[in-house]
């Protein structure tokens, strides 16, 4: 097992040790409330997303009557667009509703994985950090 060598350049040492660990966790608690914030953001985008398709779906049935009827000349509502067309612009505004959606889901995720790369590069970081305090602690030692 180590030795903890008593002396100025132990304490030295301690107090870098301490101060590294601290700056290590406070790396920690920042990366985890950034994927908590990530998270959220993803499930409010989910929800969004379902309001919004919901929205479009109304508001395109709404456009759809709108546009595709027109009253008759005894009051009923007569078709003046194919029904295919209507439903062909509105599946085409879904089409690029969802592509839109998509590429924010993408960006979303990069946005993660840039995160989860910083966590593995500052343990990394915190682990050469420790090996060299560790070195320079059995330098001490050979040399007394």
């Amino acid at each position: 097992m180590e030795k903890d060598s008593s002396g100025s350049t132990g304490s030295g040492a301690v107090n870098r040790e301490g101060v590294l660990e601290k700056m290590l966790e406070e790396e920690v608690v920042k990366r985890h409330d950034a994927e908590r914030a990530a998270e959220g953001l993803r499930r409010r985008m989910q929800l969004l997303e379902a309001e919004v398709l919901d929205l479009r779906q109304a508001s395109d049935w709404k456009k759809g009557s709108v546009l595709c009827t027109a009253a008759g000349d005894d009051g009923t509502a007569v078709s003046t667009v194919g029904d295919a067309e209507c439903a062909d612009s509105s599946d085409s505004a879904l089409k690029i509703e969802n592509h839109r959606l998509r590429e924010f889901v993408k960006r979303q995720n990069a946005l993660i994985d840039v995160l989860r790369r910083q966590k593995v590069l500052l343990e990394a970081s915190a682990a050469v950090n420790i090996s060299v305090r560790d070195f320079d602690k059995q330098l001490e030692i050979h040399k007394v």
